[in-house]
């Protein structure tokens, strides 16, 4: 069974029980999967062929998973991009992934304008919501040409079929597509039964931004999966939200630990009501134990936890009775994952020895669009090397150290820090920079960059911050910048990045 025939068989075993719900829309199980089926079959008048691709710029939609489970029964390959990114970050994903459609929510109507004159390969653009403006037609008024019966796909599909495109920050700075399967959202959604136990009693409020993995492989397939609803919403007002879990009666979460923080402080929480809300699930980042006790005491809800990455799905979970003996780590592996951690000779070490981290199992990724070299060198005997360093104490937990890829997760988006240092370093006065992970209470990680000044020329860190605004996202600017004289380097060259990160704890100005 594919990804798509779930839509489905909930039409078909349970037509009436209640889907989804976004911004006033509601729509049954057999509503759903006619608005799929339409969708479906606009898609196959574009002309998309199994294994094409289909991008999406959307804000949390039900189109958004129209077009996703869309893809899934036609065997089309959608490919969410996050619409805080800049213009030349999107075009890079664009051109990458050469998809044959562009659907778009109508705010980022200029986003997809800048796109035309470079996106050779979109041969369409539809845009969703915004009746009142010109442009681009509709995505309601194309699908709502075609019939709701289930549509034939042209070739066979099965699970080891590709169904998504999930791009995330690489080794040279540049995102990779990380194409992930229906076997890969099947078993992500099989551990999150077996790992937490939800069934068709769930009520998810998906907030976290369905272009993230958390969202669309945490938040909402395991409970479609299961029978559950679904209530969407964009993350714009903590208040909201919080008002949004006491009457929709939600009892099922996925978020950062920063959104939880901001919905903590609103003026809306003391009088919530959560004595529905089974558990939340934290990701992105550890959660502050205090802020894990906050919760449990003052609402008496408590977290599942756990570690993945966009390339793997889940992997590990830290289960609701662990969540503070055992604050800090991510838990154990997921059941149908195998989970090592080994030397540098790929030998395993013992409890409470540092390794990197290796995984198989059938949540993994398959490869990298378009790039072969780096699927071949993250893969080694069939296993995939994460590129995190971690170690497990006598019982089995896993705790993350830090990480061999020089990578930054702040609030659950992936920075790389070859991506900063490059739009730094193309601003006229900057001679070098590099840019590390600075603790932050609320988001994990933020961006702190160390800049190194051509002779006679200067700048201030208001002046920097405000020239990188249109060269990379808003998530990826530097929070501090520190101005140096020289950037400390070892013999072969390599800036010493652990020395920067010391002197942020210290307060010494390096070099």
């Amino acid at each position: 069974m594919n990804i798509g025939e779930w839509i489905f068989k909930r039409a078909l075993t349970c037509p009436q029980r209640p889907f989804l719900k976004d911004e006033g829309r509601a729509y049954t199980n057999r509503e759903f999967n006619a608005r799929v089926n339409r969708t479906a079959r606009a898609l196959a008048a574009l002309d998309v062929k199994k294994g094409e691709r289909v991008a999406v710029l959307m804000v949390n939609a039900s189109e958004f998973l129209e077009i996703f489970f869309a893809c899934a029964k036609t065997g089309a390959v959608i490919v969410p991009i996050n619409f805080k990114l800049t213009l030349p970050e999107i075009r890079y994903i664009i051109r990458d992934a050469a998809p044959r459609a562009l659907i778009y929510s109508a705010q980022f109507a200029e986003k997809a304008e800048g796109l035309k004159a470079v996106a050779t390969a979109v041969r369409h653009y539809l845009k969703q919501g915004g009746d009142k403006l010109t442009g681009d037609p509709l995505l309601s008024d194309f699908t709502a040409r075609f019939a709701d019966e289930e549509p034939v796909p042209a070739a066979e599909l099965t699970l080891q079929d590709p169904l998504v495109i999930m791009y995330t920050s690489g080794t040279t700075g540049d995102p990779k597509g990380a194409v992930l399967s229906h076997e890969n959202f099947l078993f992500g959604a099989i551990h999150s039964l077996i790992g937490y136990g939800i069934d068709h009693t769930c009520k998810s409020l998906v907030i976290a931004p369905l272009f993230h993995i958390g969202a669309l492989a945490a938040s909402a397939t395991p409970v479609i999966y299961t029978g559950g609803s679904l209530v969407l919403k964009s993350f714009d007002n903590p208040s909201e939200v919080v008002q949004l879990i006491s009457s929709e009666k939600i009892n099922y979460m996925f978020a950062v630990p920063v959104m939880f923080d901001m919905m903590a402080k609103t003026s809306a929480w003391e009088a919530a009501d959560f004595s529905h809300v089974n558990f939340f699930i934290a990701g992105g980042a550890c959660m502050p134990v205090p802020l894990i006790r906050k919760y449990q005491e003052e609402k008496g809800v408590r977290f599942a936890q756990g570690y993945a990455m966009t390339e793997t799905l889940r992997l590990t979970s830290l289960d609701l009775d662990d969540a503070i003996r055992k604050a800090g780590s991510v838990g154990k592996e997921v059941f149908h994952t195998h989970l090592r951690i080994v030397d540098d000779g790929g030998r395993d070490v013992p409890a409470g020895e540092l390794g990197e981290i290796v995984v198989k199992g059938p949540t993994v990724f398959s490869t990298y669009w378009n790039k072969a070299p780096e699927t071949q060198a993250a893969f080694r005997d069939g296993w995939f090397h994460t590129g995190d360093l971690g170690k497990r104490d006598r019982e089995g937990f896993l705790y993350i150290v830090g990480r061999k890829i020089d990578m930054i997760i702040s609030s659950g988006e992936n920075i790389y820090s070859a991506e900063v240092e490059r739009a730094i370093e193309s601003v006229p006065q900057v001679a070098a920079a590099a840019a590390v992970g600075m603790p932050d209470p609320r988001r994990g990680e933020v961006v702190a960059a160390f800049v190194l000044l051509k002779e006679g020329a200067a700048t201030t860190e208001e002046e920097l911050i405000e020239a990188l605004r249109e060269k990379i996202a808003h998530f990826k600017i530097p929070k501090k910048v520190v101005f140096v004289k020289n950037l400390p380097r070892n013999s072969a060259g390599k800036i010493l990045k652990r020395k920067l990160r010391a002197s942020l704890v210290s307060g010494s100005t390096p070099g």
